[in-house]
């Protein structure tokens, strides 16, 4: 069962301290003081028409590559959903998935959360098994909900396919697909003392060099870019960031993201790295702190071949 406590690439548009010892000056601790300027923002943002950010929404890439030659490859990117519900039984997200039609759901990471009951979760998993396969990465959250076994277990029950530093080949449409996936970092302070992500990546893709076909990473932390890209992936997916959870477009892509702080250098979007395209997903959660101008998004992918040259 799930475990429940109580208790500098460049984004492109998709479709669709005075301090001691973590004390600011005059005693007040950076989160309380982090919260308080979200809120502050929240406010005069509410008032100005920026908020209205937790209604759903599917934000759309289309992708070429001379990696493929037949038909497309439609990816449902499902990421940082923390058990959030959307609508009744979560119709409204898994109906969305299955308009879609992708041939593919990947879940990139914090689909459970370590806090919240596990229901919005369960739910997902149950309306999308009959759609597509579906592969699931670890986020940070999993493992701190001290579980992450059992987490694995009932995913498992769903049909769920987990990718623990190992990959998959398998056919779509007449391709050949490659799909990895990454063990969060935080498999070392929850679960394995020795694991090394670095070295776990080494031992799993060096091989993939030989490899055929179109090859996807699914990774929950973006900040880890430069790592990832030493293999011979076309396509990263990852999560994590919820958005950097303020945006104020064209002057903030994002207020703050966890392991990037302030301003992060990715805070979702598109990013192209050479060959390697990097879609970060701005996550599902609205548990939360607040999203302003940062509704939860759906990502969908469609990857086509390159027109032939006449």
């Amino acid at each position: 069962m799930f475990f429940h406590k109580s208790g500098r690439g460049r984004p492109l548009r998709g479709r669709g301290h005075n301090s001691r010892r973590g004390k600011l000056s005059g005693g007040t601790s950076p989160g309380a003081f982090f919260n308080a300027v979200l809120f502050s923002c929240a406010v005069l943002l509410c008032g100005a028409g920026f908020c209205g950010c937790t209604s759903l929404r599917t934000r759309s890439y289309d992708l070429e590559t001379d990696r493929i030659g037949a038909g497309p490859i439609r990816i449902a990117h499902v990421s940082d959903l923390h058990s959030t519900f959307f609508g009744k039984n979560q119709e409204e997200l898994t109906g969305r998935i299955r308009d879609l039609e992708p041939d593919l759901i990947v879940l990139s990471g914090d689909i459970v959360d370590d806090k919240r009951p596990p229901g919005g979760a369960r739910a997902l998993l149950a309306g999308i098994r009959d759609i597509a396969p579906v592969y699931y990465v670890s986020g940070n959250h999993e493992f701190m909900s001290g579980n992450i076994r059992g987490i694995r277990k009932e995913l498992e029950s769903f049909g769920v396919i987990i990718l623990s530093d190992e990959w998959r080949k398998i056919g779509i449409n007449g391709n050949t697909v490659i799909v990895a996936g990454v063990e969060d970092p935080f498999k070392k302070r929850h679960e394995a003392p020795g694991y090394n992500q670095e070295q776990a990546m080494a031992d799993a893709f060096s091989v993939l060099y030989a490899e055929e076909g179109y090859k996807i990473l699914i990774a929950h932390r973006p900040e880890n870019i430069e790592q990832y890209k030493k293999y011979p992936f076309d396509l990263v997916l990852s999560g994590h960031t919820h958005g950097g959870q303020v945006r104020i477009p064209p002057f903030i892509d994002g207020l703050y993201a966890p392991d990037q702080g302030l301003f992060p250098k990715y805070p979702g979007g598109l990013y192209r790295h050479g060959r390697l395209v990097h879609i970060i997903s701005r996550g599902l959660s609205k548990n939360m702190l607040p999203r302003i101008g940062n509704p939860p998004e759906l990502v969908f992918i469609k990857i086509s071949g390159l027109p032939s040259k006449k």
